[in-house]
């Protein structure tokens, strides 16, 4: 029953503090929104209208006149230019892509040698460039391997000949296994609301009622400090779940706005996916809960222990930046690491893969012992009489 007080008291003291909820679920709102407003407007710049001309200046096109006629068919829109230093025209942005033709283009093909032809474009920038050039590459590639078989068939050579050897793709992945790579760091900010929704709480209930003199008379009451403790880890522990259960909501709504269908991926994330992402991340709200209110339990004040936490939530979020940079996939060993067997179950529940329940059982059995041992180790720190000082 003392359990259910202070876990009460804790809620509503909490909830009325505007700080405290705008700081605890200001990431669960915002990030879905801003991470897939980003992803649109890079998909958005990156592609642009499928039905637009590409656009891109050209020099020495009058050596080229049979190229030049031939991408005139496509849907582009040439500027011709004449300039010593065709560089200079991306770097200073007077044209996003420039198509270089040497002088000795005609010469050269004339005689049936390899002619180069120079694509200068600026990669780093995030625009329409990217796809104008893959266009403008295949245009170029298909009029050239056009002008390659008649050469073959004038001389009397079978234009299959040439092509001994033809590839066949076939692409395994689902459309949502490929639009999952695009939203990479979608289990990353799982993680993170979780820690980030009791952060602040975990804070208050610690390190700041040390720092407000509050502590010592809470201590001295008729109830147990074990009961104490659990209490304050149960209190964080839900605004976590509210955290991690408004990010699924703001991420349902947010990411139909991502353009898949134009890259051809597709990405439902609806109650089906969420339901069991949520269940799964259970036992990881009470690690994230007992691992804060522990380490904030040695902060004296209320800025030492933001200290301390902001370094502690580099534990369970570095492994999710190491998997995804070294692509790690779904094992049974991985299973028993907190952040990173929850951020990989979600990942296959939301690309539609089969998802075993020994994984599913060994997560959430193995991040709840986790959860359950630091929870004793804050109730033994709070059973010393070292920690009012």
């Amino acid at each position: 029953m003392s359990f259910a007080v202070v876990l009460k008291k804790e809620c509503i003291d909490n909830f009325r503090d505007r700080r405290t909820i705008l700081s605890s679920f200001s990431l669960a709102v915002l990030g879905p929104v801003f991470f897939v407003g980003l992803m649109v407007f890079v998909l958005d710049r990156a592609l642009g209208e499928a039905d637009d001309a590409i656009e891109f200046a050209v020099i020495g096109s009058e050596h080229a006149p049979q190229l030049m006629a031939n991408l005139r068919e496509q849907a582009v829109d040439i500027t011709e230019v004449e300039t010593e230093t065709p560089r200079d025209l991306v770097t200073d942005g007077a044209h996003s892509l420039v198509l270089v033709i040497s002088p000795d283009y005609a010469e050269r093909y004339s005689k049936g040698n390899v002619n180069t032809l120079q694509l200068i474009h600026d990669s780093s920038k995030i625009s329409s460039t990217r796809r104008h050039l893959s266009l403008l590459r295949s245009y170029i590639s298909r009029y050239s391997r056009t002008v390659g078989l008649l050469r073959l068939q004038l001389r009397g050579v079978d234009p299959n000949i040439a092509n001994p050897v033809v590839t066949q793709e076939i692409d395994v992945s689902s459309p949502a296994a490929r639009a999952l790579t695009v939203l990479a760091s979608l289990p990353y900010f799982l993680v993170l609301v979780i820690f980030m929704g009791g952060f602040y709480l975990a804070i208050d209930t610690t390190a700041g009622e040390r720092e407000h003199g509050s502590l010592e008379p809470l201590l001295t009451q008729p109830i147990s400090r074990a009961q104490l403790v659990l209490g304050k880890i149960g209190a964080t522990s839900i605004f976590g779940g509210l955290s991690l259960f408004i990010f699924c909501i703001s991420l349902s709504l947010a990411v139909p706005f991502v353009p898949f269908k134009r890259i051809g991926m597709a990405l439902e994330i609806g109650f089906a996916q969420l339901a069991p992402v949520f269940l799964i991340c259970l036992p990881l709200l009470l690690f994230a809960a007992s691992l804060l209110t522990v380490v904030a339990s040695f902060a004296k004040s209320y800025k030492e222990a933001q200290t301390y936490l902001t370094l502690v939530i580099l534990v369970p979020t570095l492994p999710l930046i190491f998997a995804q940079l070294t692509n790690v996939e779904t094992t049974f060993g991985i299973m028993f690491v907190p952040s990173l067997s929850q951020a990989n179950l979600m990942a296959d529940i939301i690309k539609g893969e089969v998802v075993t329940m020994l994984n599913v059982a060994t997560s959430m059995v193995t991040t709840l012992i986790y959860g359950s041992l630091l929870a004793w180790l804050s109730v033994k720190l709070y059973s010393r009489e070292r920690i009012l000082g």
